[in-house]
């Protein structure tokens, strides 16, 4: 890390210590006053149907031990997010508190636009999933979720057509093309596969590249893109999207409606987004499947941490927030909302809802072993890293450019660029 970045964030730390302090001496005599703050927690899931608003009643259930502190939304769009957000805390406005991945956490923690929020874990067995929010040594986040990715199925319409669930790409695409044979409208296999839906499929890509072995850096830290596993994960994908079982064109948001709506047999998505597909729709719950991918090593998870904005005029209130949180009661809160999402604390997933979902338990399992979608000791620069490796993937499924080739290239990129 270069001396002008330590400057920065010790000049950022000691700004808000400063506002720490001062919000410290204005609680003391909030305790007295009784005076009532405002927090507005910034989170895009708040949009999801039904999710968004349990996990909405789960966070207010803060209120009936706080009732001084009053919960406020700010309810933004996954796509406009990161961009909002940061636009937001650079003009020093935002959201007292923000729900967001992890590379938008590391890019805000580095802007100097979080704080430290070690006071709210303090007597708290916080698990694995909160790793990351420790950065250069400060605590600057919590584990909100850990939405884990598995392969999901439509169990009626595998066992109608007596396909197995695969243990191999080559038994995915076999397996998909026999379930759209048997129930005519069935697509095989829904994947993120355009570059439009960068931060999408950069992640969900992940799962193919670890799933062959891929580390993207070799063991002195040195970005390693066109390494032979990553040649075999990038070829697999190309032969899964030139299978035809993909829905080619269609965004992933209908491509989860379809899975939805009983119209997809396979795909590979996270937990978070399996709950969506499994509530409110068609495809009853307990009728959907889950398995480990069809690779070799584990995959992927998209981790979201809350943290707190130093340009928040309650601070301590908010850090005061976060423990509750992390609480039994918290966590129990939000145990009942997340369904299958690993916590910050381990909170297992109630056998009433496994028994109403049976495919949650497989998610809980693999999130033991996956891995961040960042890359280790280049968390800052993941995005513009994959988004060579991504520009990669799209010559090799749509110009049929060899992988080999296309990774070269994408090496020599990011060469130059780091």
């Amino acid at each position: 890390m270069s001396e002008n970045i330590r400057r920065r964030k010790l000049l950022a730390t000691a700004a808000v210590l400063g506002v720490a302090l001062a919000a410290g001496m204005a609680d003391s005599s909030h305790a007295q006053s009784g005076e009532k703050f405002t927090l507005k927690i910034a989170n895009s899931q708040w949009l999801d149907a039904l999710r968004g608003k349990n996990l909405w009643v789960a966070v207010q259930k803060y209120q009936e031990v706080a009732p001084n502190v009053t919960l406020e939304q700010e309810a933004i769009p996954s796509a406009e997010f990161a961009d909002k957000l940061t636009t937001e805390m650079g003009a020093g406005q935002g959201p007292d508190i923000a729900i967001m991945q992890e590379g938008l956490f590391y890019a805000l923690a580095d802007a100097g636009f979080l704080v430290d929020i070690a006071k709210a874990a303090d007597g708290v067995a916080l698990n694995k999933t909160n790793d990351n929010g420790m950065i250069d040594g400060v605590h600057y986040g919590i584990a909100w979720q850990r939405a884990a990715y598995a392969l999901i199925y439509n169990r009626p319409v595998i066992e109608s057509a007596g396909a197995k669930v695969p243990a191999t790409v080559e038994e995915l695409i076999a397996s998909s093309k026999a379930a759209s044979a048997k129930t005519p409208g069935v697509i095989g296999f829904t994947a993120r596969h355009q570059i439009n839906d960068f931060s999408g499929w950069f992640m969900d890509f992940q799962n193919w590249a670890y799933g062959y072995g891929v580390n993207w850096v070799d063991k002195d830290g040195k970005l390693t893109i066109d390494t032979p596993e990553a040649v075999a994960a990038v070829t697999a994908f190309k032969e899964t999207y030139a299978s035809g079982i993909i829905p080619i064109g269609d965004s992933m948001p209908t491509q989860r409606t379809r899975f939805k709506e009983k119209h997809v047999a396979f795909s590979i998505d996270n937990s978070g987004g399996t709950l969506n597909i499994a509530s409110g729709g068609a495809l009853a719950s307990a009728d959907m499947g889950a398995a480990p991918m069809p690779f070799k090593h584990p995959g992927a998870h998209q981790q979201i941490f809350l943290g707190v904005s130093s340009h928040s005029k309650h601070p301590e209130e908010a850090i005061k927030f976060l423990s509750w949180l992390v609480s039994k009661p918290g966590q129990q809160a939000l145990r009942e909302a997340s369904g299958p999402d690993a916590l910050a604390t381990d909170v297992p997933v109630t056998d009433a809802f496994a028994a109403a979902n049976p495919w949650a338990p497989t998610f809980a399992k693999l999130a033991q072993n996956s891995r961040s979608t960042l890359i280790p000791g280049h968390e800052m620069e993941t995005a513009q890293i994959m988004r060579f490796v991504m520009q990669a993937v799209e010559k090799a499924i749509l110009s049929n450019m060899d992988p080999k080739i296309a990774l070269a290239e994408a090496q020599s990129a990011v060469g130059k660029q780091f």
